[in-house]
C-alpha cells in the first residue's frame, strides 16, 4: 500500500472528553463500509488545533486496536461527513492517490478476506494482553490487488449492485424474525391472561403484600390472581463456602444464573461442586420445577425456564431460585412463561441496585402475581401455545438459516471481486442470491 499512497499515514490524537466538545468519531464508526458519522463524542479540541487530523472524502479510516482479532484493521471509507469531525488515537487515516486507488474500490477490498487475512497475519499482542494491534508499518505493507481504473469502476458498481440486493434480503429477514418473536410473546402473554377466548373479563385484584405490583391485568371470571408463594415452595439454591471438603462428600453439577436464559436453559457449562449428601439432596432439582434468576444485569432477573432433569442430582446456585409447584395448581409452562413476560417487569420494578448489579430478595419473589386458570383449562392453554409456537420457531430457524447464507454470499462474492472472477452475468451465484 506504500506505493499508492498521496501522503503519510497518520494516527489520530487522544485528549480529554469533553459533552459539548468538538465531534470525534468513535471505533464503532467503523462497522459498516462507510463512516457512520452518528458515532461520535465530544473532545476538548479546537478547530485551530484538529485542522491536520480532520475525516475529508476519500480517506479511509482503520481501527488501530481491538479485543477480537476479526475486527482489528477494520476500515471504513469518509464519504461526506455532515459536519467537520476529527478521529482518536485509536486510528490510522489513509490517503490513496485517486488516480491509481478509487477510494470506494479500496474501501470495499479492506473489508474483504483478501485484505483480511494479511490484516490478522500481521496483528500481534504485545507483552502477551489482550488487545491485538496493528501499526502504520503493517498497513503499508498490506498487498493490493490494483486492477486498471476501469476496472475497478466496473468491480464497484457490480460489488455493489449485489451487496445491495442481499442486504435488502437480509433486512427483510432480520424483520421477519423479530415479528415471529413479537407474535411469539403475544401469543404466550395473551394465553397466561386468558385472553384466547371471548370470555368476559373482570379487573385484577389482588390484596397488597407491600410490593409494587403495578396494575394487574383484567382475567375471566373463572381466573384468579394469587402470590407465587400460594402456588408454589420458593427456595434458594446453595451458597459456595470455603469449608474443607470431607470424604462422604458429594461432586454433583450446579446452575448458575449464565445457564438459566428467558425461555430456555443453556447446559453446554455446568459446573460442579462438592456437597454433604443431605445438602445435595436438599437442593437436588427435580422434574418440573421452574428455575428463576435472582441477580446479575437488571434486564435479567425472572429470566427462567422447566428443569425436566437434563443432568442427574442437579443443584443450583443461591442465585437461582427453585420453583416447585404444589398440588398441580398450576402448569409448569405457564407458570414460566408468565415469569419471562410479567413477571420480568415485576422483578425490574422490585429489585435492589447495587454497583451496577440488580437483585431481588426470596420473600419479594414470593410474593410475585401469578395468574390461576381453572384446572381443565390449563393443558388446553399449553397445548395451544406450543402448537402456535412451534410454528414460529420453524419459521425463525429458516430465517436465521437464510442469514448465514446471507454471510456466505457476501464472503463468496467479496473474493470473487478481488480475485478477478467478478463477471458481468446477472446472477454470479446461481439461484442462491434469488432463493435468499
Amino acid at each position: 500500500m506504500a506505493d499508492v499512497l498521496s501522503e503519510q499515514l497518520v494516527n489520530g490524537r487522544s485528549l480529554p472528553t469533553r459533552e459539548d466538545g468538538f465531534p470525534v468519531l468513535r471505533l464503532t464508526a467503523l462497522r459498516a463500509v462507510t463512516v457512520d458519522f452518528t458515532q461520535t463524542k465530544g473532545g476538548d479540541w479546537t478547530a485551530r488545533n484538529i485542522a491536520p487530523l480532520l475525516a475529508e472524502p476519500g480517506d479511509l479510516l482503520v481501527s488501530r486496536a481491538s479485543g477480537s482479532l476479526s475486527l482489528v484493521g477494520e476500515g471504513a471509507l469518509v464519504d461526506d461527513p455532515p459536519t467537520p469531525t476529527t478521529f482518536p488515537d485509536t486510528m490510522i487515516r489513509v490517503r490513496v492517490l485517486p488516480t491509481l486507488v478509487n477510494p470506494r474500490y479500496l474501501a470495499h477490498l479492506w473489508n474483504s478476506p483478501v485484505i483480511r487475512r494479511q490484516l490478522e497475519t500481521r496483528a500481534r499482542r504485545n507483552g502477551g494482553g489482550g488487545i491485538y494491534r496493528i501499526s502504520q508499518s503493517d498497513l503499508a505493507e498490506i498487498l493490493l490487488p490494483l486492477p486498471a481504473p476501469a476496472e475497478q469502476r466496473r468491480i464497484i458498481s457490480l460489488l455493489e449492485h449485489h451487496l445491495a440486493q442481499i442486504d435488502a434480503a437480509e433486512t427483510r429477514t432480520r424483520t421477519a424474525v423479530d415479528q415471529a418473536d413479537e407474535l411469539r410473546r403475544s401469543v404466550i402473554a395473551q394465553a397466561c391472561l386468558g385472553r384466547l377466548s371471548n370470555t368476559l373479563a373482570t379487573p385484577g385484584n389482588l390484596a397488597p403484600a407491600g410490593t409494587n405490583d403495578g396494575a394487574l391485568p383484567s382475567l375471566p371470571a373463572d381466573w384468579r390472581w394469587t402470590r407465587l408463594e400460594t402456588i408454589a415452595d420458593v427456595t434458594r439454591g446453595i451458597t459456595k463456602n470455603s469449608r474443607q471438603w470431607e470424604p462422604t462428600d458429594v461432586e454433583v453439577p450446579c446452575l448458575r444464573v449464565a445457564n438459566v436464559q428467558r425461555g430456555r436453559l443453556v447446559l453446554d457449562d455446568v459446573r460442579s461442586v462438592r456437597l454433604p449428601i443431605q445438602r445435595a439432596e436438599t437442593a437436588r432439582l427435580r422434574s418440573g420445577d421452574v428455575v428463576l434468576t435472582g441477580g446479575g444485569d437488571h434486564d435479567k432477573l425472572g429470566r427462567g425456564w422447566i428443569w425436566e432433569d437434563q443432568l442427574p442430582d442437579c443443584v443450583h446456585q443461591n442465585h437461582v431460585f427453585r420453583v416447585r409447584i404444589t398440588d398441580q395448581l398450576l402448569h409448569p409452562k405457564l407458570l414460566a412463561w408468565h415469569a419471562n413476560g410479567f413477571g420480568r417487569q415485576w422483578c425490574e420494578r422490585n429489585a435492589t441496585q447495587v454497583t451496577g448489579l440488580a437483585s431481588i430478595a426470596l420473600r419479594k419473589v414470593r410474593l410475585m402475581p401469578v395468574p390461576v386458570a381453572p384446572a381443565a383449562e390449563q393443558q388446553r392453554l399449553v397445548d395451544f401455545v406450543q402448537a402456535h409456537t412451534v410454528s414460529l420457531e420453524t419459521a425463525s430457524a429458516a430465517a436465521e438459516r437464510a442469514l448465514v447464507m446471507a454471510d456466505r454470499l457476501r464472503h463468496n462474492l467479496q473474493q470473487q471481486a478481488f480475485s478477478g472472477q467478478l463477471s458481468n452475468a446477472a446472477d454470479p451465484f446461481g439461484q442462491q442470491e434469488s432463493l435468499l
